[in-house]
């Protein structure tokens, strides 16, 4: 009797040492009902679209370029006008701008999709609260479009504080607008339409009428990440999974299963990002409080200074992505971020739940991670 209690003790113990060394998995469609997955590119399943902003553009590694199925420039930037933002004074133009019309010179890439966001907060207003700005908005994107043979568009209008029922109503109206004219203007087929949001939108009054724009968009890039801020007062994860111990208002999950209420899993893209933020804190336990702002982190970075021992990674069981404590030169700092246990974890969500793909922010912040594109492959 005693030995078959010794077995028990040891299969128990040995249980449990694997629950707290190891991530655990997710469990199968957190989100209820596998939907299908309709689109498919070069019979790849998921869409992988890579963000790449024009101050990375000449970062951009061969591996990545191989692996997305669709590559996002980022930006022009949009005037109240409507016009393309292209001079930022007499003399300066909008690097946005420059980049765009390098994109133009030389270097094809594989269903290129351009992003547009607002010139300021102002400019957002009054280019969607007036039909004239409007359709000179639709005609300067259809223009950029065409010249640069994109074959996709990324709306990505992030307004600030509060958000009034008329501007909500013409953001819908201007997506309206816009899928119109660019079907007209199809030969073939529309233009691929994404629009990028909050993970909030669906809990919060936000900009996105999701429920309308629904059946105007191809996919919806849920912007997964910066869940704790550069002026956080306590450090925390960039992209946490989920929210065990209520210390955060938001989680991945928690979104997910607000945002899948009003909106088809399978148009969901879910942000990855390469990135993390590094705070200095007043110790190295999780969550510290923080004594400086943030500051970004890339992938690159980050796996340099793991090589070179100067973090020491730890396992966030809570959100399920690892951080790393330094107490380099006396001083205390945290970095969160992702590594392949983590994103393995995010890509198990996605296949689970049915969502459509991935976006990745950002291109050029990847360079020199062997275990990155391999493991963003296996979406496959």
């Amino acid at each position: 009797m005693k030995k078959v209690v010794l077995i028990v003790l040891g299969v128990m113990l040995s249980s449990l040492v694997t629950y707290i060394l190891l991530p655990p998995q997710i469990p199968h469609s957190p989100l209820g009902q596998n939907p299908s997955t309709n689109y498919k590119i070069q019979d790849k399943k998921y869409i992988i679209l890579g963000f790449a902003p024009y101050w990375n553009m000449k970062k951009l590694s061969q591996e990545s370029l191989d692996t997305i199925t669709h590559f996002a420039f980022f930006a022009l930037h949009l005037k109240g006008s409507g016009e393309i933002y292209a001079k930022v004074n007499a003399r300066e133009e909008d690097p946005g701008y420059t980049n765009y019309k390098r994109l133009l010179e030389g270097g094809s890439y594989q269903n290129l999709i351009l992003t547009y966001m607002q010139e300021d907060e102002d400019a957002l207003v009054a280019m969607l609260n007036s039909p004239t700005s409007r359709k000179a908005a639709v005609d300067n994107i259809i223009q950029t479009m065409s010249d640069a043979k994109a074959v996709g568009i990324n709306i990505d209008l992030e307004p600030i504080g509060a958000i009034s029922e008329s501007l909500r109503n013409n953001f819908t109206n201007f997506i309206t607008e816009l899928k119109d004219a660019t079907c007209a203007q199809a030969s073939h087929s529309c233009p691929l339409i994404t629009i990028s949001i909050y993970p909030s939108a669906a809990a919060k009054e936000r900009l996105w009428d999701l429920p309308a724009l629904t059946t105007l968009t191809d996919y919806f890039v849920v912007m997964t990440y910066d869940y704790t801020m550069p002026k956080s007062q306590r450090s925390g994860p960039n992209s946490p999974l989920r929210d065990f111990s209520g210390e955060f208002e938001h989680s991945i999950l928690k979104n997910l299963s607000e945002l899948t209420k009003v909106i088809s899993a399978n148009k969901i893209l879910l942000g990855i990002p390469f990135y993390g933020y590094e705070w200095d804190t007043i110790d190295t336990s999780k969550y510290s409080i923080t004594t400086s702002r943030g500051v970004t982190t890339s992938l690159e970075r980050i796996e340099t200074m793991l090589n070179e021992q100067i973090l020491e990674l730890v396992w966030d069981r809570n959100s399920l992505t690892p951080y790393g404590i330094s107490t380099e030169s006396g001083t205390h700092s945290q970095i969160y971020f992702e590594n392949e246990a983590s994103i393995r974890l995010k890509l198990d969500l996605v296949r689970s739940s049915g969502l459509g793909g991935i976006a990745l922010w950002a291109l050029g912040y990847d360079n020199n991670v062997p275990w990155l594109w391999p493991t963003i492959k296996t979406l496959y």
